[in-house]
């Protein structure tokens, strides 16, 4: 069979046709960048960890210090800090906790005018000793730290409408701010040796606070206390006193006048004449005058500014909390008042006294005809205690030796009155026979 030679240009055409575009697509190939491949690779599953419970301290973290609010900025100071430095403590004894002029700022008296005292309608006696000026007064400074006391309620008080619990106490709770057992107000001292007692005697440090039982105008302010007239003349003169503090307060009692007498400080912080407020800091407790020991006394006069108008001060001074008053009255065999008898306030449930005082009535030392110490308008007791717990407590006192005991509720912020006296005698009765009709 002859070979066709008319097929071989036709295949050589197609194989060239296949050559170029192999070389096509491999210029094409070359040209464009080769795409990304990304390959997932399935691991085997795994079991879900169950989460541990927060340990408690990020749990405080989460509920406190994260939601807590961002503190305040502050700008820290440009100056170099520089250390304070105190003065060195006096070392000797006595020395004040608190000098007149280490005090912030100046005491400026007020310009209010000086109310006219009331005419008094009698005179004293001229010159006049303090009540403690004389005596023997053992160690009256505490030689041990005081402890807080509790704290007074929120005078003015008169639950009962024969009560006055007016007047804030005269010293911070922090210190003695009640009077002292021995010495109280209308008594002459454990040994009747001492003066009559025309207030109450709050032991002290020498540097202590005394502050403004109530608001008022300060009358006297400076040594050597004195009564002065609207003239000028003068009707009672008290040196021994020392440096004392006289308020005209701003309220009165059934129209009368009250003033609070603060003497013995160690210095007078207001001037006369200046408006204090209850709690104003009017001086500062020391030994000035004829004293033993440093304390303030504290007098409360009722009517006019006289040392023969005092009251006690333990029906004026607003209680402890949780704490009232026993007022009452010892009568003699004939029904007389008498003074100086021992009375105890023995707790009902522990047996055990938690106060003691004694008894007074109005005494006319000088004889002049004026009573020297006076009990209350309404009470008119001849004794009276202080800062005693609520509770149920026996009053006893002996009458010409004869124990007599009477029981006594007291309530907070009230008084409580009892009377003392021997029992009555019963009188024997005739024996009548019934006749027979």
């Amino acid at each position: 069979m002859p070979l066709q030679k008319s097929g071989q240009p036709r295949n050589l055409q197609g194989f060239v046709l296949l050559i170029v575009l192999l070389l096509g697509a491999g210029f094409l190939l070359l040209r464009e960048p080769s795409p990304e491949l990304s390959f997932s690779i399935p691991l085997e599953p795994s079991a879900t960890a169950t989460p541990l419970q927060p340990a408690w301290q990020e749990v405080l973290q989460q509920q406190y210090v994260e939601n807590a609010t961002p503190l305040p900025t502050v700008d820290l100071p440009t100056a170099q800090f520089v250390v304070p430095t105190l003065p060195p403590l006096p070392t000797q004894s006595g020395a004040v906790l608190l000098e007149p002029a280490q005090l912030a700022g100046t005491i400026v008296p007020t310009n209010t005018p000086l109310p006219p005292p009331p005419t008094p309608t009698r005179f004293g006696p001229t010159p006049l000793p303090t009540p403690t000026g004389d005596i023997e007064v053992v160690d009256v400074a505490p030689q041990h730290e005081v402890s807080w006391q509790p704290p007074p309620m929120q005078g003015p008080i008169s639950r009962d409408p024969r009560d006055h619990y007016w007047l804030a106490r005269p010293v911070d709770s922090n210190a003695t701010n009640y009077g002292l057992f021995y010495y109280p107000y209308g008594s002459d001292g454990p040994d009747n040796l001492w003066r009559v007692h025309h207030g109450i005697d709050m032991p002290n440090p020498i540097g202590q606070s005394v502050r403004a039982a109530g608001s008022g105008i300060v009358l006297w302010a400076a040594d050597g206390f004195r009564v002065e007239l609207p003239d000028g003349s003068i009707t009672e003169t008290t040196p021994s006193y020392g440096n004392t503090v006289l308020i005209q307060h701003d309220f009165g009692y059934r129209g009368q006048p009250i003033y609070t007498l603060y003497a013995h400080l160690s210095a007078v912080l207001v001037a006369r004449g200046q408006h204090v407020e209850t709690g104003d800091i009017i001086g500062l407790i020391g030994d000035s005058g004829v004293v033993t020991g440093s304390h303030v006394h504290f007098e409360v006069r009722v009517g006019r500014n006289s040392w023969y108008a005092v009251r006690n001060p333990v029906l004026w001074v607003v209680p402890y909390l949780g704490h009232g008053s026993i007022a009452g009255r010892v009568y003699g065999p004939d029904g007389e008042l008498l003074a100086d008898q021992d009375i105890s306030i023995i707790d009902r449930q522990t047996g055990r006294i938690v106060q003691t005082t004694s008894s007074y009535i109005p005494a006319d030392t000088n004889r002049d005809g004026i009573s020297d110490i006076n009990p209350d308008d309404v009470w008119q007791e001849n004794f009276a205690v202080g800062d005693i717990p609520e509770g149920r407590y026996q009053v006893v006192t002996r009458i010409e030796g004869t124990r007599v005991a009477r029981i006594v509720d007291v309530y907070e912020g009230t008084t409580s009155f009892v009377e003392l006296a021997l029992p009555e005698e019963a009188t024997p009765q005739a024996f009548e026979e019934e006749s027979t009709p």
